[in-house]
């Protein structure tokens, strides 16, 4: 019997001693973050809404947001409330926005919308946009801080609507590769089809189609290296290392320069390891196979036998042309269909 009553006097004790957290957790401040869709195409615009459904005298607010800058890309932020903005700070995925009421006047009270934010669906996946912290203030100037970790998932798809390639003859190639993870289009919404591929770029977009891995030895360093854009460096490396790229006789990599259709031609037909010695030129079917340097000759011809390039209108293959970002996305979708089977 003795035993039941201490038993009870400790519970009793603990409940009081948790009555306190309880009551901080009551007047903590909540928030919700909702989106007008769940699902967007890349392209199109989605509107993020934050609220609090238990607002107590909030005269002013700061939140700040994470999101992925290669998904989305950000467009505004407003709120309904009277009073000063203060125009957002936005850097690498996160947005500090902040708004106060202005004179002497009640704070707001019950559910309240705080923020509406506009962004624009610019890459495909399950994209999460956090409220990582959120600052209040009362009229009294009295501030209270949290770490809401409220978010909300969009799910973009539907790669092939780029602005700027539906309708393009490589629409499905692009839509097919981007899917697959391994290009991106612009910050604007482009992809940017027709436009000349640079060194870099293809050197990229080929690493990240092969998933080509860190080299594990010393790193083949040109004496251009410091001039390759920092998105580019590791799949540089990771081409060089495979072999796949080698720059040129003054050892430079020239990764700004516009790839041409031969470059290009040599360095997808070296993923398939093809036979760069030939003790014959054999014949092409383009109307200007006497206008391919030798150097390239090889790989024009398994390349066009494996149906990896298939030269352009008129039959032509005019290796000194520059070939253009949808060019390097089919070209590779073959490679990658010829090492194994697309699914």
């Amino acid at each position: 019997m003795k035993n039941r009553t201490a038993l009870l006097l400790l519970l009793m004790l603990l409940f009081f001693a948790m009555l306190p957290a309880w009551a901080s957790a009551e007047d903590k401040p909540s928030f919700s973050i909702s989106s007008t869709v769940d699902q967007a195409r890349v392209g199109e615009e989605i509107l993020i809404t934050i609220e609090s459904p238990n607002a107590r005298d909030v005269y002013g607010y700061e939140l700040r947001l994470s999101y992925d800058p290669e998904a989305l890309t950000f467009l505004e932020a407003t709120t309904p409330w009277d009073g000063f903005t203060v125009p957002p700070i936005v850097e690498d995925g996160n947005i500090m926005f902040a708004h106060t009421k202005i004179g002497r006047q009640k704070g707001e009270n019950g559910p309240v919308r705080l923020a509406d934010v506009r962004f624009k669906a610019i890459g495909p996946g399950d994209v999460p946009v956090r409220l990582t912290r959120a600052k209040l203030v009362d009229s009294e100037l009295g501030s209270t801080t949290v770490e809401p970790g409220a978010f909300v998932t969009i799910r973009v798809s539907d790669a092939a609507y780029y602005t700027d390639t539906k309708g393009h003859w490589a629409e499905g190639g692009i839509a097919r590769a981007t899917e697959m993870g391994w290009i991106k289009g612009y910050p604007d919404g482009r992809f940017g089809p027709d436009q000349a591929i640079t060194r870099a770029e293809f050197a990229t977009m080929l690493s990240r189609a092969l998933a080509l891995s860190a080299p594990s030895g010393q790193a083949r360093i040109f004496g251009d290296h410091e001039s390759i854009p920092a998105y580019a460096k590791p799949f540089v490396t990771q081409a060089a290392a495979a072999g796949l790229v080698m720059g040129y006789e003054d050892g430079t990599f020239r990764p700004l320069q516009r790839i041409t259709n031969a470059e290009m031609t040599v360095m997808l037909m070296r993923v398939l390891g093809y036979d760069d010695r030939m003790d014959t030129r054999p014949s092409l079917p383009y109307k200007n196979a006497d206008q391919i340097p030798a150097w390239a000759y090889p790989a024009v011809a398994a390349a066009t036998e494996a149906g990896i390039v298939r030269g352009r209108s008129g039959n032509r293959f005019d290796p000194d042309d520059h070939a253009t970002r949808a060019e390097a996305v089919v070209r590779i979708l073959r490679i990658l269909d010829r090492i194994a089977p697309a699914s």
